[in-house]
């Protein structure tokens, strides 16, 4: 049997926060020292109520980039509401730890003080704040830069172009996957974006529903035209 380590949540994501940043808040802690490798992570813990299902999947999804073999979370009325949502209400199981559990190790994340966050090449756990990012870029690039092309053969990454008068030149952004693609994800995007634009040529973005149920609703509500 795998070990099995609890990932305590408590707090709440403030206003800008997603799931991504907090999967890659983790997966920036646990993944250089394999603290989780090859063992379940199981999510507990009173920040749980403060995540929608769809955020508590975003960050579930992600899991697999601490090299961990699996996770599960603790369900409430939340989960239960979203099977039924989904036409699976027989689906729904109440899963919590007993009263006394004990685990191989724990993880304890602070929900509240999670910060937008973005992976740098060339894996996942290469994490900074945008804060972080947008305060010391060209070190940031330059080391990013640097260490990327120790690792690639035959190709050289170029990220010190994309530093413009001290900042940050993005000339592409996607919305995509199992993580990215939810449904809560694409909405807030749609409400960020809607009677804006995003340029003209200079900057692409794609956007790619993480399921047909999500793509369906999201024509429904009028998002998808938003967005459009």
């Amino acid at each position: 049997m795998p070990g099995v380590i609890g990932i305590f949540l408590t707090g709440e994501p403030v206003k800008g926060v997603g799931p991504q940043d907090v999967a890659l808040s983790i997966i920036g802690k646990v993944y250089a020292n394999g603290y989780v490798k090859n063992k379940v992570m199981e999510f507990v813990g009173p920040g749980i109520k403060s995540m929608t299902t769809d955020f508590r999947n975003g960050v579930d999804v992600m899991t697999t980039e601490t090299t961990c073999l699996s996770s599960i979370w603790v369900t409430d009325e939340q989960t239960k509401e979203y099977f039924t949502i989904h036409g699976r209400p027989e689906a729904y199981k109440e899963m919590k730890p007993a009263d006394v559990t004990y685990y191989d190790g724990c993880v304890y994340v602070d929900l509240s003080t999670i910060e937008c966050t973005i992976a740098m090449p060339m894996h996942p756990s290469n994490t900074y704040t945008i804060h972080e990012l947008q305060a010391n870029a060209a070190d940031i690039l330059h080391l990013v830069e640097t260490e990327a092309n120790k690792q690639i053969k035959g190709a050289k990454m170029d990220l010190m172009s994309k530093l413009r008068n001290g900042h940050i030149w993005v000339e592409q952004g996607q919305i995509a996957g199992c993580s990215g693609g939810t449904f809560d994800n694409i909405c807030a995007a749609a409400d960020i974006l809607r009677g804006r634009s995003c340029g003209n040529g200079a900057f692409s973005l794609s956007i790619y529903p993480g399921s047909m149920p999500a793509y369906a609703e999201l024509i429904r509500n009028g998002r998808m035209a938003d967005l459009i």
